[in-house]
Parts: structure tokens; sequence; C-alpha cells
């Protein structure tokens, strides 16, 4: 299983290779081409958790997909975290509106930031956002970087399906042709390296456009 932030899980890629660490960019570079209810939300400072809450309000939940999972994390990213060890665990976790699955957010933690914060492998489906801020710890982010996923890019197939360990949320199946916009940033948490990969599903501005 590669820890690439993009290749999810060995079963989501064709032969489980790790895929390069490119292809993304600031926003001011990709934003003619995002649909532009969409922007809002892809320039929304930090983690995604409160906006999130305030438009699902009670009917949001968040739910971990499956265990945290080790794996090895390749060079192009040791270098764009500046770690030097090889592992990582990964963890996902799904924003929902009652059934529907708006966003899909993965998290790779690598084994540094683990030994330094054990807590953090221990979150549970707990929203990563509010835990960073309530650590006592300084948290310092990165800029943000966007990019547009293919139906077939890894990291999109991984927003589109559920875990087959959880109760799987409502969401339509990829459409060819169709992209999903993602956005990751690395979080330093006390100087340690967090990277957040948030892809953001057809969903959320469908609810939103309703609210």
């Amino acid at each position: 299983m590669a820890c690439d932030g993009q290749a999810v899980r060995s079963l989501r890629t064709a032969h489980g290779d790790v895929m390069p660490d490119s292809h993304w960019w600031p926003l001011e570079r990709v934003a003619p081409q995002v649909p532009g209810a969409l922007v809002s939300w892809l320039a929304e400072p930090g983690l995604l958790t409160a906006r999130v809450r305030a438009l699902c309000g009670d009917d949001l939940a968040f739910r971990l997909l499956g265990p945290l999972r080790e794996a090895p994390l390749p060079v192009s990213l040791q270098a764009r975290l500046d770690v030097t060890g090889p592992g990582c665990l990964l963890r996902e976790i799904e924003f929902c509106c009652g059934a529907r699955r708006v966003i899909f957010a993965q998290t790779i933690l690598p084994a540094a930031t683990v030994a330094g914060f054990p807590w953090l492998s221990n979150l549970g489906d707990a929203p990563l956002g509010e835990a960073l801020r309530e650590a006592g710890q300084p948290l310092d982010r990165d800029p943000l970087e966007y990019r547009a996923l293919r139906h077939d890019h890894p990291l999109a197939i991984a927003a589109w399906q559920s875990s087959a360990s959880s109760p799987p949320a409502t969401a339509a199946a990829p459409v060819a042709g169709v992209e999903l916009w993602a956005r990751r940033a690395v979080y330093r948490l006390a100087g340690h390296p967090i990277l957040v990969q948030e892809v953001f599903l057809p969903a959320l501005l469908q609810i939103e456009a309703g609210a």
C-alpha cells in the first residue's frame, strides 16, 4: 500500500504503485476552472469542520472509514513533509449530511508525528481539526494546494467508495468525464507535519443550494 497522498489502498489502484507527488496548484492557478459555488469552499481557511457543521446542523455525521493503516511514505512525500522516516498511518473519514456524503478526507500521519503525539492514532471518528485546535500546541499550516481529479484517479475513487466495514453513505457512482475537486495542506503541530487531503463531492453544493 502506498501512502503517497494519492493512492489510498492497494485495492484502489491498478497495481498498487506509488504515484508521483505532483500536479497540485495554488487556487489562483485553477480558480477559472472551478464551479463558482465551490470556490468559497476550496478557499475556506483551515479545516472544514465548522463550515460543514453550519451547513448540516444536527444532520452532520463523521464516519471513520475503517481503522488506521500503516503504509510506506515515499521519498517524494518525505521531502514534501520534511521528514526522514519511511512510514506513516493513513486515516480516512467522510463528512455526511444525513445519509449523503459531502466530503471525503484523507490524513497522512508520518511515523515521527505519531511518535510525538500518540493520541493522533486514537482519534476514532472525532474531527481532526477540532482535535488539533484543542491540543494546546502551536499549529501552523502550509499554503493550500488544489487539483481536479478525474473519475478514475485513485483519490477520486476512494472518495466515491465506502468502506466495507462501515454502513455506506449515499453517494452517486463515479461518472466518466466528471471531475471532483480536492485540496490539501500540510499542518504542522509543534513542527510535526500532518498532510490533510479533502475531496468535495457533488452532494455538498446540492445541499447548500437547497438550504
